[in-house]
């Protein structure tokens, strides 16, 4: 096993080499681009001059924002799971419901979303951190006045333990108030430890991931990190030791980066005096996830290792884990490294160049209403000069066109509006975000439909691969993680109530045989769309359920109605679809049984006219069947004649012959068809040429008085 030192030595190392460490180009970029976003001064300000500032960064930022939160959150389903084989529909659905259950009721998966987008739209990433918590929750309750079996019952619990413990007796008295007898009461004040056991899914700010250099993603990394800081007092309650804990440097100078100090601007992060209250100060911790040969087998294990103070000097715990507990997502892929470009990066030279250009007129509008003036020395008082207001007196020694000549400025209105519209062109072009998406432009109603159309169109393929992006990267990664953490950690079976029903969810018996997707819709303009071509279908559906007479037809069911409602009240925005629609299944199951309807006219008429060709047909088959027996008698009444002469003639019993006879009548009376006697005729002849050979036989080689008497071998 590697020593503590040698650890710490590597963990340093990769610490100081990794990207997002102070004082690295990643740093700088990311406070850059944190500055435009919330419109601090650009570094080129003159003192007297316009130092106005076009928030171009923060108006795209937040203008992706929204649509790209309907396009994941506007449903109850942000992710869906697929089954193996048909036979893992039904597991599929509730592993999807409780994917989506641990999203947004355990945890709140709106805004861990909404952080990671805005972090990767500014910063070039956005991460998210996915875990399982099985840390242990104490909570303080306090009772009064509790009997010695309620007191008895409450401390039994092994969840329980007891801190404050009073202990008196209290007289029980009469309606004349003798006392009667006495009872013990306990006054009890209790801390109870409970162990929640559930996926957790945390933000985690940009300057407090690091991550290898030359990493293309994080699975692929060597050395990812999570620096963060915790009191030592959470520490404590987290299982470490408390001797050790008490012996950790406090400080996080390592911890205030540049990008952070932006962030946390006008904030005082002082965090007190080393003589108060140590459990309230905050250690500098190093979550790293690491590969690394800890046992010296010559293979590189994944390990965690949890070390505390500046630059990692002190090792707390080291344990060895399947993957890393990170997603990340960022708008514009960089292919083969892990950081990609933010939105922010792709306009904020277009921020800079705007405000240049808007304080160029405003300054060149203060010199065009306040002209400088020339005067002639002396001749001029310049205390009236300088005193700059309406109806003020200038006082001169001539006559004023004599010492006094305004030096007019050129107007550079008309010129600066063409710039800043075309910055503003540029802009859209770049980002997606065009002015008719956004409903600014004024002028929408005096453009063509296809134009507008296709302006709108191409917005929404870059909101739509930007959603893509997130959702093939960060979203389902998440989702993975989600569903590996509760396969593997939660072992016991948990009722949770979803689309108003309680189910049991045994996530244990999903593994390797559920597949998960993402399903991601549309941007805004396609949901709108969506809408129209829903509604569209909704009623042609309503139509062929009027042409088929019947809600159960060849071509639409109840079934396919209430799809294209359930997703016409997705598009729109609505949390579910049972409070306005139910299941046909369940509805069915629901519904009383009612009397038949009675027909109509036209279906009396029908079902008349049926009847009447049935009983025609059925008169029809029962005249030909009669036709067919009669015809069958008279042919075994010949049959049976034709036996007798041949008795007659060899002068014996036929007894096969009579039960091949007998065979003959009971197929007869159960088919009663024109083919068996079909049969029976080739029976007769089969019969009568065998009888007419071995007649012929007899009389060639033997005498009238020995003749063989043998039943014929043809079967009827």
């Amino acid at each position: 096993m590697k020593s503590d030192k040698d650890i710490l030595a590597v963990l340093s190392r990769e610490i100081h080499n990794a990207s997002g460490f102070i004082g690295g180009e990643l740093v700088a970029r990311r406070k850059k681009s944190l500055e435009y976003y919330l419109g601090m001064p650009l570094g080129n300000e003159q003192e007297g001059r316009s130092q106005v500032i076009s928030n171009d960064v923060l108006d795209t930022v937040e203008s992706l924002m929204p649509s790209l939160m309907r396009i994941f959150t506007a449903g109850d389903n942000v992710f869906s799971c697929e089954g193996v084989g048909p036979e893992d529909d039904e597991m599929a659905r509730q592993c999807s419901d409780y994917l989506n259950h641990i999203f947004y009721k355990d945890n709140n998966g709106f805004l861990a979303l909404y952080s990671a987008f805005k972090d990767a739209l500014i910063q070039k990433n956005g991460i998210l951190k996915v875990y399982w918590d099985d840390s242990a929750k104490t909570e303080r309750e306090e009772y009064t006045r509790l009997t010695d079996d309620e007191f008895n019952d409450l401390v039994a619990n092994p969840e329980v333990k007891v801190s404050n413990h009073s202990e008196y007796e209290e007289p029980i008295t009469d309606d004349q108030g003798k006392e009667l007898d006495k009872v013990t009461l306990h006054d009890v004040v209790i801390h109870r430890t409970k162990l929640y056991g559930q996926v957790k899914i945390e933000p985690v700010p940009p300057e407090e991931f690091l991550i290898a250099r030359r990493s293309r993603d994080i699975n692929s990394s060597n050395f990812v990190c999570h620096r963060t800081t915790k009191s030592k007092s959470e520490l404590i309650e987290m299982g470490y030791d408390a001797d050790v804990v008490d012996g950790l440097p406090s400080g996080d100078t390592d911890f205030f980066t540049e990008d952070k100090f932006v962030r946390h601007q006008n904030v005082d992060f002082s965090h007190g005096s080393t003589e108060g209250d140590k459990s309230t100060m905050d250690v500098l911790i190093y979550e790293c996830y690491i590969k690394m040969d800890i046992n010296e087998d010559g293979i590189a294990e994944l390990v965690k290792v949890t070390a505390a103070g500046t630059a990692a000097g002190k090792i707390l715990d080291i344990t060895e884990v399947d993957s890393f507990p990170f997603v990340s997502m960022t708008p514009v892929i960089m292919p083969h490294r892990f950081h990609g470009r933010s939105i922010s990066e792709l306009v904020e030279d277009i921020q800079l160049i705007k405000s240049t250009v808007m304080r160029q007129m405003l300054d060149n509008m203060y010199l065009t209403n306040n002209n400088r003036v020339a005067v002639q020395d002396g001749q001029v008082s310049m205390d009236d000069l300088l005193t700059n207001r309406p109806g003020g007196i200038v006082r001169t020694k001539q006559p004023p066109q004599n010492v006094m000549m305004p030096i007019p400025a050129q107007p550079i209105t008309e010129q600066a509006s063409g710039m800043l519209a075309y910055l503003d062109s540029v802009k859209e072009t770049r980002t997606g975000i065009t002015r008719q998406s956004q409903g600014l432009d004024a002028n929408t109603l005096n453009k063509t439909a296809t134009g507008q159309n296709q302006i709108l169109t191409q917005s929404q393929m870059r909101m739509e691969l930007i959603a893509r992006i997130f959702a093939e990267t960060g979203v389902k990664d998440l989702a993975l993680k989600m569903f590996e953490l509760t396969c593997k950690y939660q072992n016991k079976e948990k009722i949770v109530r979803i689309r108003g029903k309680y189910i049991p969810m045994r996530p244990y018996e999903w593994k390797d045989r559920v597949n998960i997707t993402v399903q991601v819709g549309l941007g805004t303009g396609s949901k709108e769309q969506q809408l129209i071509l829903l509604n569209a279908i909704l009623e042609r559906q309503m139509q062929a359920i009027n042409l088929q007479q019947n809600v159960h037809g060849p071509m639409v069911n109840l079934r396919n109605v209430y799809n294209s409602l359930k997703k016409l009240i997705e598009n729109a925005g609505l949390n579910g679809i049972e409070p306005y629609f139910m299941d046909p299944e369940v509805g069915a199951a629901q519904m009383p049984q009612l009397p038949p309807k009675p027909p109509t006219e036209f279906e009396k008429v029908t079902m008349a006219q049926v009847q009447g060709e049935n009983q025609r047909a059925t008169l029809q088959a029962n005249t030909r069947l009669k036709e067919v027996e009669g015809r069958m008698r008279q042919q075994l009444l010949d049959f049976e004649i034709q036996i007798k002469e041949l008795e007659l003639k060899y002068g014996t019993k036929i007894d096969e012959l009579e039960l091949k006879r007998r065979s003959m009548l009971e197929q007869a009376d159960l088919n009663k068809s024109g083919d068996l006697m079909k049969e029976i005729v080739k029976g007769q002849q089969q019969f009568f040429n065998d009888g007419q050979a071995r007649d012929a036989t007899a009389k060639g080689k033997e005498s009238p008085g020995s003749i063989r008497r043998s039943p014929p071998k043809t079967s009827i």
